[in-house]
């Protein structure tokens, strides 16, 4: 199975079938994958797991089917604590580049492993391989207003504030 590691960090990229089980549950494939269960708790607000759903529904799932030899470039990653065996946070890309060269970012770390450098970890190594493939030029990743935390981790890897948008 592919999948990205760091000293501390698995980031394992997941396939249509268990992009599927997620959705169901994420005790099932926690189990499949031979992880320990995890309760990810999040400092978002509560409308973010209905957001991740109706993405996962209407973008990953179907792009999966249209893309299956760059499901990476599509699919949600798992963020594993490799000692704690147990998903801390999950993180993915908004396809292959376009036109431009650009394609976006997306994360989050359970509030119980905030601060502890593992979201800067997981966009480095993601960005990293990303940036293998020589038509990605940019990497655009969208913070709410506020989230001082996710603007550091972006900071760290490199990224600009390009400017607001509005939502």
């Amino acid at each position: 199975m592919f999948q990205l590691s760091t000293t501390r960090l698995r980031l394992i990229p997941l396939n249509p079938g268990q992009a599927q089980l997620l959705i169901t549950s994420r005790e099932a494939l926690e189990r499949q994958l031979g992880l320990n269960i995890s309760s990810l708790e999040l400092s978002a607000d509560s409308s973010f797991w209905g957001e991740f759903e109706s993405a996962m529904q209407e973008f990953v799932l179907p792009m999966l089917v249209k893309y299956p030899q760059q499901y990476e470039w599509f699919t949600h990653w798992l963020i594993v604590h490799d000692a704690a065996n147990l998903t801390i946070g999950g993180i993915g890309i908004g396809g292959l580049p376009n036109q431009n060269g650009e394609t976006m970012l997306g994360y989050f770390i359970d509030r119980r492993f905030e601060g502890q450098g593992f979201a800067t970890e997981a966009v480095k190594e993601l960005a990293g391989w990303l940036f293998q493939n020589e038509s990605l030029k940019w990497l655009i990743a969208d913070i709410p207003v506020g989230h001082l935390a996710s603007q550091k981790v972006l900071q760290k890897n490199g990224f600009v504030f390009a400017g607001a948008v509005e939502e």
